[in-house]
């Protein structure tokens, strides 16, 4: 560990040296201690930032690279993770799953929705893509101001971000979909541009059906709960409709084939009320 910082709200970033090859944005990894460790399994973590060896932006003690992680405390494993301190030895299993699909040579960029700690898979995307001169836009929500420090993250690559919170305090007064729809009725945002979207699931599959709705594009990154990170005790498995990849099928494990899914690829809680 070389850094923990408190984002307020029980929300925290992890910064960690080591070398981390070869991670795609959207992928995730397993993270915890060696020792001290207060619960049996680690714990599911996307990629926040990676820094590759001879990057600026390392630090002392991080020759060989480093990575961030963004989390917030939810139970013992998470709130040991936010007690790090500087010195102390993080194990850190990964990359693990798959990556936010690649924008083809011409096709419109996807447009990021995120809430919450949703935001965590959208760092390394926005470095990479603007990297390609992309330009990327971020629509972020939370409850308050407070809920948005994370973004601060992103200063150095300066995205698109347009904010929403539920009291109104930083940007859009109501939910990030409101902001989404605001963005797209006052042709700010290409209403026909794909979505790439994380945070709660009721906040993915609103997104989800109101996409669907518009014949738009809409991929995914869930929040599973994960206990192992390679498939083999089943309790991150999903609910997937019985056709295309997954013919044949009804439950998918999200940590081999996700955690990044089309959206039309999942059966949703309001789906299954209905039926």
């Amino acid at each position: 560990m070389t850094e923990t910082r408190d984002l307020g709200g029980g929300s925290f970033v992890l910064r960690v040296a080591g070398p981390f090859e070869g991670v795609q944005a959207g992928q995730f990894c397993m993270l915890r201690t060696p020792s001290d460790w207060p619960v049996l399994l680690p714990r599911p973590f996307s990629w926040f930032d990676v820094f590759e060896p001879g990057d600026a932006a390392l630090r002392a003690g991080e020759v060989t690279g480093a990575a961030t992680f963004l989390g917030k405390v939810v139970g013992p494993g998470t709130s040991r993770l936010a007690r790090l301190e500087p010195g102390e030895d993080l194990i850190v299993t990964g990359p693990l799953g798959c990556a936010w699909p690649a924008v083809d040579a011409g096709a419109r960029e996807p447009v990021c929705i995120a809430g919450g700690v949703g935001l965590a898979p959208f760092l390394l995307w926005a470095k990479q893509r603007r990297a390609l001169g992309a330009r990327v836009s971020i629509l972020y929500g939370g409850a308050t101001r407070h809920a948005l420090a994370a973004s601060g993250d992103f200063a150095a690559i300066d995205p698109d971000f347009h904010f929403a919170t539920d009291d109104g305090s930083c940007g859009f007064h109501g939910n990030v979909l409101a902001l989404y729809r605001d963005l797209v009725a006052r042709g700010v945002l290409d209403g026909s541009a794909p979505v790439y979207c994380c945070g709660p699931d009721p906040m993915m599959e609103a997104v989800a059906k109101d996409c669907r709705q518009r014949g738009v594009r809409c991929v995914v990154s869930l929040e599973t709960y994960m206990a192992c990170g390679f498939g083999v005790c089943n309790g991150c498995t999903v609910h997937v409709h019985d056709r295309g990849r997954f013919a044949g099928r009804h439950y998918v494990k999200s940590c081999t084939v996700g955690p990044v899914f089309d959206a039309e690829e999942l059966v949703w809680p309001a789906e299954v009320s209905h039926t």
